[in-house]
């Protein structure tokens, strides 16, 4: 759909830092014959009418994990970005490379971006791309990228597998060590971080300035298992971690490991922001190009070209790292390729509608993403992989007596030590040359771990870093640019505001029509009552009749409904029957079809009489029968698939994420409300509804307003009420209480002295005219009394 002139129009499904690579380098090059719309749901319309991320005000958490960008990564972005990228922080801590956080990059590269948002050629969506966006409905585009991590969207649109090679798995430990600290919780300097991480592969810390980053730890399958269950128990209780508490956090297994690591690396618990099981799944596209057939005019199909990137295309192992130095190169590859494409194809006629890209044009692209998949992920993370942690850990002892020889592992250790700050000191690049890392440092650490650590260390292999070596793939080898004749900023500046516009926290309704035939057999059967039962497809409004529910307005309701048919037709004709309540504006219609139907029909045929009722509705075929099936791989959004994880998160639940649920240390993001006010609003621009959420501090009376998209989801807050007996009132208003039920005594709550309830109790109990008793709210780890009586 090239417009006047031959604007090329791109939609870009995240706004991550690869997405931003790609849209600053594409329109840098291409200028005002190209139009980037980004779609990103970490992104809000400020009062002011500006995009910005959406942070802790918004009670959301923002990317904090220190990345390590390779020089010659950085040296391939045009000069003014290799600039504004590192102008706050510019730190070198591993030879020819920075680190810097992803929160860091994502803010730089936001700013760089801003001259373009403001001249209109880059145009800002807060919202998540999906089957129902306006662009995608529309087809009001000529290229789709997908820049949206490993559970991409475009992805699943464009029904393109993973393949996996290998699962690991680990934990991330967040830390931020404040400025002024005194010295025995300083953290160590960068350079002993790099020796300590690089003698052996089972810690290692990842950090910016030594104050903030992650301590990272493989784990075998049994500790994650062991961690996830160890953090379930702190979620399930609404309460903070506390880590070094030990009568909240008693020594385990799993625990010892993570308090192990922070003494390796002597970082004090008491600066923990974050634990978090990660589950490693190295994987990557079978293709990262596909050709897509626009359905909007049948009698003119149209044929646009969808690419993945980044973490969509290729998952790597994160302890060799490389992840978003691969996406970047690949951002910066495909903008090249398309550049290239558009001039020898598009620019030499300049008409309004003429022809889409050429797909064999991009064929350097998929050749380039093969080649950086060979030296990345296989010449990289599998060499990881094929040396698991759990080998290591079965040559460990469960007791070091008898036969256990304690110095031979530390001198083993201690050697391994050695032999690594000799490597790197020795190293022309090595960014500590002033900073030597000395015998009584390296000493130190034995001080720090107990034996089973060492033992743990001494066996776990070092980083193979000479066997990971190789050439570089090289943006500039396949797509070699004159970057001073062809990049440049938009002549036009003007800040363009956009209206602010309600959004929601009531969760996107979807209707699921699945199409099974006239007998169900018994697998399909108990898929469907799986699914049912799911907690995605359960009606809040019996929580809140029966009162489970306490922080929700009774006018939210969040369920979701599987509907089944026996036929096409029968499905369809419930479309034609139902059509006002599919055009509601919060509902999602997706279909399942469970192939083959038996109805003498194409699969082909029965996709397109289904999406003659419901435009580019997205279908899912649950299947064994492949070769059957391969004509239905040219229409968009259609999987076909045979697995039951790809059929739940189809239908919205179990969807797995890298990153698992963590615990937070500090609980500033999270505030139990009273919802109050639920105000929805008719669909903006992009066709997405929205409504606006008021609440009402549960312990101080503070109104809130939370703005949020129909997809997100609310976490609801364990809300408890418990009586006690006053047993004593102190001068500084600490109480102390009595549990009637457990006769034990509970821990002391500090009165609130500008609370209206504190000055009455006070009087009542220096009356001293009968026993008190008081009502505890409790909720998020905060205790508060709200109410008492006295009895006589």
């Amino acid at each position: 759909m090239m417009g006047t002139r031959g604007l090329l129009v791109v939609l870009v499904s995240g706004g991550g830092p690869v997405s931003l690579t790609f849209s600053l380098n594409l329109a840098m090059m291409m200028g005002e014959r190209v139009k980037i719309i980004i779609y990103e749901a970490r992104w809000f319309v400020d009062e002011r009418g500006n995009v910005r991320w959406l942070d802790k005000q918004q009670k959301k958490t923002r990317r904090n994990q220190v990345v390590i960008l390779q020089d010659h990564v950085i040296q391939q972005f045009p000069e003014n970005i290799q600039k504004g990228l590192f102008k706050t922080i510019d730190e070198r801590v591993w030879p020819t490379s920075r680190n810097i956080s992803i929160r860091e990059v994502e803010d730089r590269l936001f700013e760089l971006l801003e001259p373009f948002t403001a001249s209109g050629q880059v145009e800002l969506i807060c919202e998540q791309l999906d089957e129902q966006s306006k662009h995608l409905v529309e087809g009001n585009f000529d290229v789709l990228v997908g820049a949206d991590g490993s559970n991409s969207f475009v992805r699943r649109y464009c029904n393109i597998q993973m393949i996996s090679e290998g699962i690991e798995y680990a934990c991330g430990v967040g830390y931020d060590v404040p400025e002024d600290i005194s010295p025995s919780d300083q953290t160590l300097h960068q350079a002993l971080n790099c020796i300590l991480s690089a003698s052996q592969t089972r810690y290692m810390v990842s950090s910016s300035l030594s104050c903030q980053g992650y301590l990272y730890i493989r784990l075998g399958k049994n500790e994650y298992e062991a961690l996830r269950q160890c953090l379930q128990k702190v979620q399930n209780r609404d309460e903070p971690l506390d880590l070094p508490n030990r009568t909240k956090w008693p020594q385990s297994p799993i625990l010892s490991i993570i308090r192990e690591g922070l003494k390796f690396f002597n970082i004090n618990e008491k600066f923990i922001s974050r634990i978090a099981p990660i589950e490693i799944n190295v994987r990557h596209a079978s293709v990262v190009i596909r050709e897509l057939r626009s359905e909007i005019n049948l009698k003119e199909p149209k044929k646009v070209l969808a690419f993945l990137v980044g973490d969509a295309a290729m998952n790597v192992h994160f302890w060799p790292g490389r992840g978003m130095n691969s996406g970047m190169k690949a951002a910066m590859a495909l903008a090249r390729n398309i550049q290239r494409s558009y001039i020898a194809n598009i620019l030499p006629h300049r008409q309004e509608n003429h022809s889409s890209l050429p797909f064999l044009d991009f064929l350097d692209y998929e050749s380039f993403m093969a080649r950086l998949r060979a030296r990345e992920q296989q010449g990289r993370s599998l060499r990881i992989l094929a040396s698991p942690i759990d080998l290591t850990l079965k040559g460990v002892p469960i007791n070091p007596y008898p036969n256990y020889s304690y110095e031979e592992h530390r001198e083993q250790l201690k050697k391994k030590l050695i032999d690594t700050r000799e490597e790197f000191q020795g190293l022309p690049d090595w960014p500590h040359k002033t900073r030597s890392v000395t015998d009584t440092e390296l000493e130190d650490v034995f001080n720090r771990i107990d034996w089973h650590t060492v033992t743990k260390l001494a066996l776990a292999n070092a980083w193979p870093t000479r066997e990971m070596n190789g050439v570089e793939v090289l943006v500039e080898d396949m797509f070699p640019i004159n970057q001073r004749s062809c990049l440049s900023l938009p002549k036009s500046a003007h800040k363009k505001h956009l209206t602010r516009q309600p959004t929601i926290a009531s969760r996107r309704r979807f209707r699921i029509l699945w199409i099974d035939g006239d007998t169900i057999n018994e697998s399909t059967q108990e898929l469907i009552a799986t699914i049912r039962a799911s907690p995605e497809f359960v009606d809040l409004s019996s929580m809140l009749a029966q009162g489970s529910v306490q922080s929700y307005s009774s006018s939210v309701n969040i369920l979701n409904k599987l509907d089944v048919f026996p036929t096409t037709i029968s499905a369809l004709n419930w479309i034609r029957e139902n059509r006002k309540t599919i055009d509601e504006p919060d509902i999602r219609v997706k279909v399942i079809i469970r192939w083959p139907l038996h109805e003498n029909k194409e699969l082909v045929d029965v996709i397109r009489n289904i999406r003659t009722q419901v435009s580019r509705v997205p279908i899912l075929v649950y299947t064994n029968e492949y070769e059957d099936t391969q004509m239905a791989f040219e229409f968009p959004s259609v999987i076909i698939t045979n697995t039951t994880n790809d059929l739940y998160e189809f239908v919205g639940i179990n969807q797995e994420t890298q990153w698992d649920d963590d615990c937070a240390m500090s609980q500033e993001e999270q505030t139990p409300v009273k919802v109050v006010e639920v105000t929805h609003s008719k669909p903006g621009k992009n066709g997405r509804p929205k409504v606006c959420l008021v609440g009402i501090d549960i312990f101080t009376g503070n109104r809130y307003e939370d703005i949020r998209l129909a997809a997100d989801k609310i976490q609801v807050p364990h809300i408890i009420k418990q009586d006690y007996l006053v047993e004593d009132i102190t001068n500084d208003n600490s109480v102390t209480l009595f549990n009637e039920e457990t006769y034990e005594f509970h821990n002391e709550i500090k009165l609130n002295k500008d609370s209206n309830i504190a000055g009455p109790l006070l009087d009542k109990f220096k009356e001293d005219i009968g026993q008190i008793k008081i009502t505890v709210l409790k909720a998020l780890g905060e205790e508060q009394i709200i109410a008492f009586k006295v009895i006589e």
